[in-house]
């Protein structure tokens, strides 16, 4: 089999369509676009006793991730789970089975949270590679707090937009530090040169990963968000000229950018995005500094609870297991299919 390709990045930074783009190009095995698996799993410490492997099955089975139409899900998690020496092992070999059985040579994982545990999934998957979707912050922010994903102290509720902005620069700067001491295996993608210049892009990536990417046939099977934009916002999806780059400047107020930029303006530029008020950055006030110490402290040291300490049992939630997707996601994903593209 070809190496497993993992798209990883911040929520709500196109990690979706270029996973669709993806699958509509042929060659990789089709199962979910988001198993959750490397942030969940330490919730199973042990799985070589029959009682928490039944624990496990439950967990795994009664969710969307044992629903998946077209295909009878169970016997491959029964065979994967008999085969794991630990519970890392479980996500790559449930794959393998399913890419042999479709007649394909490799798979694909697009869960946008494992840019946190890529060293995890590197020391299960030896020859993973990873591509990293980085989107404006400012974009990704916007969109994330239309979601209403993440949580504010009470005295910030009024800045719910800045404390995503805060997410998206921690979620991204994971991803990069890891990128930088392992430069072969991971490669950076910009979601607005995907939206603008998807040939040359999909070229680049193909090259990477070592698999044609021709996009040209890739708009000849449109899955999933190809067909449907996998959008936060619905209203926009019926408007002739769909561009989800830029949304900020006209779906935010300026106080709202100001606050976005004095709170991760410096990494903004950083990254080689234009700041929209670069003479009011005041990156010193003390709010600012306070929000990002407080914000990004806590998510470090959450972070490193999972993954280092027995908390782990308690911080991390298997719910996203049993959560059911939206009536856009599942639909519009390719049937599996036995026959490969000849590439």
């Amino acid at each position: 089999m070809k190496r497993p390709v993992f798209i990883v990045g911040c929520p709500r930074s196109g990690t979706t369509l270029l996973y669709s783009m993806l699958l509509a190009a042929g060659g990789f095995a089709v199962y979910r676009k988001e198993t959750f698996f490397y942030n969940v799993v330490r919730h199973f410490p042990d799985l070589r006793g029959a009682r928490s492997q039944q624990r496990f099955l439950k967990h795994y089975l009664q969710g969307y991730l044992g629903k998946v139409p077209g295909m009878d899900v169970e016997p491959f998690v029964r065979r994967a789970l008999a085969e794991c020496r630990n519970p890392g092992d479980f996500l790559p070999r449930l794959m393998d089975g399913i890419t042999r059985t479709q007649g394909v040579d490799r798979w694909v994982e697009a869960t946008p949270a494992h840019v946190c545990h890529m060293q995890q999934i590197t020391a299960a998957v030896p020859d993973a590679v990873f591509v990293h979707v980085i989107r404006d912050g400012r974009d990704c922010a916007l969109s994330t707090d239309r979601q209403q994903w993440l949580a504010t102290l009470p005295w910030d509720k009024r800045r719910s937009l800045g404390v995503a902005a805060l997410f998206w620069e921690w979620m991204v700067r994971q991803g990069r530090e890891w990128g930088r001491r392992h430069t072969r295996d991971y490669l950076e993608v910009r979601f607005e040169h995907l939206v603008a210049d998807p040939h040359a892009t999909l070229n680049r990536i193909g090259r990477f990963i070592d698999h044609d990417l021709d996009y040209d046939r890739i708009l000849q099977n449109p899955v999933h968000s190809l067909d449907q934009p996998n959008t936060s916002f619905r209203e926009d999806r019926e408007r002739a000229a769909f561009n989800p780059v830029g949304r900020w400047k006209s779906k935010c107020s300026a106080d709202d950018i100001k606050l976005c930029e004095r709170l991760v303006g410096p990494y903004l530029q950083e990254l080689g995005y234009e700041l929209a008020y670069p003479d009011e950055q005041l990156s010193s006030r003390v709010h600012a500094h306070l929000m990002r110490t407080l914000y990004l402290s806590d998510l470090t040291l959450k972070h490193w609870l999972k993954t280092h300490t027995p908390l782990a049992r308690f911080l991390i939630r298997t719910s996203v297991w049993a959560e059911q997707p939206r009536a856009d996601e599942g639909a519009h994903f390719p049937k599996p299919r036995h026959s490969v593209v000849t590439h």
